[in-house]
């Protein structure tokens, strides 16, 4: 029971730590050969892992994809919200689940103007979800996610690889819950990056 009470006032805690620790490191900028790791080592996971949501693993040749391109490494200006909060995130079973909401990040990018929310996990890194318009036709059409490290933050800007946006686990798995993008983050334009739709 005294353990319990710690935890629960241990988390708001830690959610204010990692709301005030925005390091000035340099942000990471992966490369063409950086991301065909990070995608190799995704593929043989889902291959092998028991955690994998592929239900047909010998069948399982690889997951698709958009070509690295370094357009979509975009920098984005943090706008922190006014105190740390912890919101609920529906998912689509019906649930929610609880992250930090850290505010909004903004950026001019194809003559639009981009504002997304942005959320916080207890460890610190950043959870952006998002949908776009290549969304259902060539990507998950419950939208995609990227993690962002604290590393990627500089001088009060985040950097976004969205050669990294990534497909949860219910898009391969229908045994899966995942967060839903809030509206907001419904973009008005095509990310031609990342993860697409599995085959």
């Amino acid at each position: 029971m005294k353990f319990n009470k710690w935890l629960l006032f241990l988390i708001p805690v830690i959610a204010i730590l990692a709301y005030l620790s925005i390091p000035s490191a340099k942000p990471v900028d992966e490369t063409g050969a950086d991301v065909a790791k990070i995608r190799s080592d995704k593929n043989e996971n889902f291959r092998n892992s028991d955690e994998s949501p592929i239900q047909d693993k010998a069948a399982f040749k690889g997951l698709n994809y958009y070509p690295f391109n370094k357009e979509y490494i975009v920098d984005f200006v943090l706008e922190k919200a006014k105190k740390a909060e912890t919101v609920e995130l529906k998912m689509t079973d019906g649930t929610t689940e609880k992250l930090i909401f850290f505010g909004f990040i903004q950026a001019e990018f194809k003559s639009f103007t981009l504002k997304l929310k942005l959320y916080q996990h207890e460890d610190g890194n950043f959870f952006l979800p998002f949908k776009d318009k290549t969304a259902p036709t060539e990507t998950y059409g419950g939208g995609r996610f990227l993690d962002l490290p604290l590393t990627n933050v500089k001088n009060n800007r985040l950097r976004v690889d969205f050669n990294l946006a990534y497909n949860p686990y219910c898009a391969y798995n229908e045994d899966f819950a995942c967060p839903i993008p809030p509206a907001e983050n419904t973009l008005p334009i095509r990310i031609e990056a990342g993860e697409k739709i599995f085959n």
